[in-house]
C-alpha cells in the first residue's frame, strides 16, 4: 500500500477544510494514533515493574533494620547474662557436695578429709564446648599429681547416667593416668556453687576456699594458667 505524501495531505487539508483524515487509509490513521498514545502514556507493564522494584527496595530496607535491631537485642542479652560475672570468685568459701556416682551410689565430696586440693570439671554431654575441651582435660588428667590434687567431674543429676558414661568413656576420661570419677548433684548444689555454664573448671583448696575459676573453653592462656596453678 502506498501512503500519500505529507505535503499532499496538507494540500488536501486546505482543500477540504481540515477533513483530509477522511481521505487517509484506516491503517495509516490507526498506526499514527498508536504512536501518539504510546508516546504520551507509558505502558502498564512499565508501571508495574517500577512498583515492584520500589516494593522490593522497601522490604529489603525493613529487613536490614530488623536485623540490626535483633543484633542489638542479642548483644544486650549476652551482656546481661555473663556466666563469668555470675560464677564463683576467688576467695569464696564453699562447703562439701553430696550426690551420687555413675552407678547411683551416694557420693560426697569432703574437702577436709585428706588435705588435697580439688580440681572440679563441670560439664554436660550436650555441650559442644565441653567436647572441644575434652583433649585439654584428658591432658590435664594425665599430668596431674593425684597425691596432691583430687579430680572430680560434676554433672547435673538431671543428666542421663548411661548417656554420660558413654560420653565420658568415648572422650577417654576413664583411661587417663588419673581417671575422673563423676558426681551427679542437684539444683541446690549447682546454685550454691554458681555453676550456670559449661564447661566450668574450679580449683578449690583443702579448706574449701576457691582458688581459681575458669569459665568456658580453655584457650592457650587459660591452659597455661591451669598448668601453673596445679604445680
Amino acid at each position: 500500500m502506498i501512503f500519500p505524501d505529507q505535503k499532499e495531505v496538507n494540500k488536501l487539508d486546505h482543500l477540504v477544510g481540515g477533513r483530509s483524515s477522511v481521505l487517509l487509509p484506516k491503517a495509516f490513521r490507526g498506526n499514527e494514533m498508536n504512536k501518539v498514545l504510546r508516546s504520551r502514556f507509558p505502558s502498564r507493564s512499565s508501571w508495574l515493574t517500577g512498583l515492584l522494584i520500589v516494593g522490593l527496595i522497601l522490604v529489603n530496607l525493613l529487613l536490614v533494620r530488623q536485623n540490626f535491631a535483633m543484633r542489638r537485642e542479642l548483644t544486650a542479652r549476652a551482656d546481661a547474662v555473663d556466666p563469668a560475672a555470675k560464677s564463683l570468685k576467688e576467695g569464696e568459701l564453699v562447703t562439701s557436695l553430696a550426690g551420687s556416682d555413675i552407678n547411683g551410689r551416694p557420693y560426697e565430696l569432703n574437702y577436709s578429709k585428706d588435705g588435697r586440693k580439688h580440681l572440679l570439671f563441670f560439664f554436660s554431654p550436650s555441650c559442644r564446648y565441653c567436647v572441644q575441651q575434652a583433649p585439654l582435660w584428658r591432658d590435664m588428667l594425665s599430668r596431674v599429681d593425684s597425691s596432691r590434687i583430687e579430680v572430680l567431674g560434676l554433672l547435673s543429676d538431671k543428666e542421663d547416667k548411661k548417656a554420660v558414661f558413654t560420653h565420658a568413656d568415648e572422650l577417654g576420661y576413664f583411661k587417663t593416668r588419673t581417671p575422673m570419677p563423676l558426681l551427679f548433684v542437684g539444683n541446690e548444689s549447682l546454685a550454691r556453687y554458681k555453676l550456670i555454664a559449661t564447661p566450668t573448671t574450679l580449683l578449690v583448696s583443702s579448706a574449701g576456699n576457691v582458688e581459681r575459676v575458669w569459665v568456658g573453653k580453655w584457650d592457650e592462656n587459660k591452659m597455661n594458667e591451669v598448668a601453673a596453678a596445679l604445680k
